[in-house]
């Protein structure tokens, strides 16, 4: 084990799922959309030009504190951020220096079977800037304002990662709650939900010198990006050198780090308050109102799954599919039993996940329930099930289905022991095999069992009173 400890801060930007920009009315989502085509007046900051805050901006981030377990700021503010660069129109970034919306709150993230609290110092507001294109060879950049304007939430965390792994379970926790939530559409491709790592390595109480891998989009890649500056960070101090502080980034191909600028020196941003917005007041009563909207959080979902012993993937796999999530919750306030909900569960991480999107987009957690009710009750079989799940899926009720075509299952006695007779009669050589001694001509009767019923006997009755009549 080595005697270095990382330090692991991320930085993550989530943009939000609002219908316009941060401060205009253009259009938030500028994907497919030709360069420069989603622009205005206020987010090209033309003179005479102000900037109206977007209220349902306010109100996700208000949700955001709810599934961080934070405080919202009952008078938050906007500042200036002040730098020259093509992609910002402004000469500035609007953004939450001083006050920020979000404050003190923390994430709990499962490690090794166990939850551990990962502190966020604040979460705030702000504009996105536009996109550089550097063309091969040639001695121009492009600029597309696309995607000026456009609301942000930066969620800073406290330092109390201490491994890639934990650093990749906080991102997805940070990303199943946005998406839960519905304040982003996590489409990381397009850059969506991106993220900065900062990492350290030290032998003692005093924290190492910090680098910064800017810009990944990809839990995968903040791993192995992290293992491995880890790791060279930990080769230079052995070796006698310092680490540099500096911000770097992460070459896929080559699976490695690679220096980007030096960060010896403090930016000086030149903060100040923002003077065309005045402070917000947002009071509890407001606050309240927002948050109460907010059903069962991710966190509360993995912990029930824990307890009902289903594994980490197949949580994840749950709690990354807001839809599934709530057909999960919707099924398990309907069954109460654990036996009843881990079947439910089964259903969901197998069966369900094997169909297209448009296939299942119609389940709900009633007719989920109904369907494992009905096959618990033996009112159908498990093959029955299977046969019909799509249809369930479609937004079919089960109980319809089987009524419709017939599907019930026979567990009547008498009418399966008439059934069973019959077969018997006609099939003299497997009875003599299975009186002296051959018991695996048992499947071959249950087999025509199930054959002459369509498959709607209940099987473990059928394989009971088969054995019953052959022992004559």
């Amino acid at each position: 084990m080595s005697k270095y400890k990382p330090t692991i801060g991320i930085e993550i930007h989530t943009q939000l799922a609002t219908k316009s920009k941060m401060f205009c009315g253009c259009n938030n989502d500028s994907r497919g959309s030709k360069p420069n085509s989603n622009i205005c007046p206020v987010c090209m900051a033309l003179p005479g030009t102000l900037p109206v805050i977007n209220k349902g901006a306010v109100e996700m981030a208000i949700k955001m504190a709810k599934g961080f377990n934070a405080k919202v700021a009952n008078v938050t503010s906007f500042d200036r951020k002040n730098y020259f660069y093509p992609d910002s129109p402004k000469g500035y970034q609007i953004t939450q220096m001083y006050e920020p919306i979000i404050q003190d709150g923390f994430v709990e993230i499962l490690i090794d079977k166990e939850f551990k609290k990962i502190g966020i110092h604040h979460a705030h507001i702000e504009e996105d800037a536009g996109k550089l294109t550097h063309p091969d060879g040639a001695d121009y950049s492009l600029v597309d304002y696309n995607r000026a304007g456009t609301p942000l939430v930066e969620i800073v965390s406290e330092p109390d990662i201490n491994s890639p792994e934990e650093a990749k379970r906080y991102l997805q926790e940070i990303y199943n709650i946005v998406t839960a939530l519905g304040v982003c559409n996590g489409d990381m491709e397009h850059g969506n939900f991106k993220f900065d790592l900062n990492v350290s390595v030290s032998d003692s109480e005093e924290l190492g010198t910090r680098t910064e891998l800017k810009n990944l989009n990809s839990f995968r890649n903040a791993e192995r990006a992290l293992k491995y500056e880890i790791q060279r960070q930990i080769d230079l101090l052995e070796s006698g050198e310092k680490v540099k502080q500096e911000t770097r980034g992460w070459n896929d191909a080559k699976s490695k780090t690679f220096s980007q600028r030096s960060k010896e020196e403090a930016n000086d941003y030149r903060y100040f308050p923002e003077p065309d917005i005045p402070p917000l007041n947002l009071s509890n009563d407001f606050i309240s109102e927002i948050q109460k909207e907010i059903d069962v959080l991710p966190s509360t979902i993995r912990k029930e799954l824990l307890e009902i012993g289903l594994s980490v993937d197949d949580q994840d796999l749950l709690i990354s599919q807001p839809k599934t999530a709530k057909i999960f919750q919707d099924a398990r306030e309907i069954l109460k039993k654990e036996k009843l909900i881990k079947k439910a569960v089964n259903w969901l991480v197998g069966d369900f996940q094997a169909l297209g999107l448009d296939d299942r987009k119609d389940l709900t957690g009633k007719n989920l329930a109904e369907l494992v009710k009905l096959i618990d009750d033996e009112e159908i079989s498990s093959k029955i099930g299977k046969e019909i799940f799509a249809e369930v899926c479609g937004g079919e009720a089960p109980s319809k289905i089987i009524d419709d075509r017939g599907l019930v299952q026979v567990s009547d006695d008498t009418e399966l022991e008439k059934i069973i007779t019959e077969i018997i009669k006609n099939n003299p050589k497997p009875v003599e095999d299975y009186r002296s001694g051959s018991e695996k001509v048992l499947g071959f009767f249950v087999g025509q069992v199930m054959k002459e019923t369509k498959g709607q006997a209940n099987p473990s009755k059928v394989n009971e009173l088969v054995v019953k009549l052959l022992k004559g």
